[in-house]
């Protein structure tokens, strides 16, 4: 008769239990961030409690606190992924649309996307009540500064302005596409998500249309410095 080994293949490797551990506990702790997700949309920092957050994850306090140990901590661990996610959709878009008027749309298309979907992770970058906090209004400050990046090297990169030109006109563009995309939302979605991209293209656009792309002036150098600089 064959002999069964006492322990199975799985016991005798302590790494395959470690591992499916470490999945139930990364699962878990996803969870709880989709719970403080929608929670922290839904009322805000100041008015959501780690009670609310842990029925709606269907866990205990106890096991809350094992993976965050403050609201706040768990606040910045969700706006943190909010962050990443908006960054890595506006660089993906513009790197994957071939010519300037394709990239621009791209670019507008992810903000009005943002605050169309439904589980309302916008109102934690440009809607938190808690950017008295310096940790929070640094997370703020940070992803516009990245968008505003990530779209301003591309404008330097096909117009040959310089780093300080492209920033600004950078900068505006995403003020804009934030101010469409939120008054659209608030007005209550009046025209079709992508009539409303559309027009605010065709005002960016032109807009662009009229700027000297070529030219550089001595203020704009200036800045070019102080972007290296700082």
């Amino acid at each position: 008769m064959e002999e069964i080994p006492f322990f199975s293949d799985t016991l005798a490797r302590p790494g395959a239990v470690s591992n499916t551990t470490g999945h139930k506990l990364q699962a878990r702790r996803s969870n709880i961030m989709t719970a403080g997700l929608e929670i922290f949309s839904e009322k805000g920092f100041h008015a959501s409690s780690m009670d609310d957050i842990a029925d709606r994850a269907g866990v205990s306090k106890p096991i809350l606190y094992q993976h965050f140990s403050s609201k706040q901590e768990l606040y910045l661990g969700v706006l943190d992924e909010r962050v990443e996610v908006i960054v890595s959709q506006v660089t993906n878009a513009i790197e994957a649309s071939t010519g300037n008027k394709a990239r621009l749309e791209a670019a507008i298309s992810c903000y009005f996307k943002l605050v169309d979907d439904a589980d309302h992770g916008y109102r934690l970058i440009f809607e938190s009540d808690f950017t008295t906090n310096h940790e929070v209004r640094a997370r703020v400050e940070d992803v516009i500064s990245q968008v505003s990046r990530v779209i301003g090297t591309e404008v330097m990169r096909q117009t040959g302005m310089s780093m300080g030109e492209a920033n600004i006109l950078a900068g505006g563009l995403c003020g804009m596409a934030q101010a469409a995309s939120w008054r659209w939302l608030r007005l209550g979605r009046p025209i079709p998500i992508d009539q409303a991209i559309a027009q605010t293209l065709d005002l960016a656009w032109n807009g662009l249309g009229a700027v000297n792309t070529q030219v550089s002036s001595p203020q704009a150098d200036i800045l070019h410095l102080e972007d290296r600089i700082g």
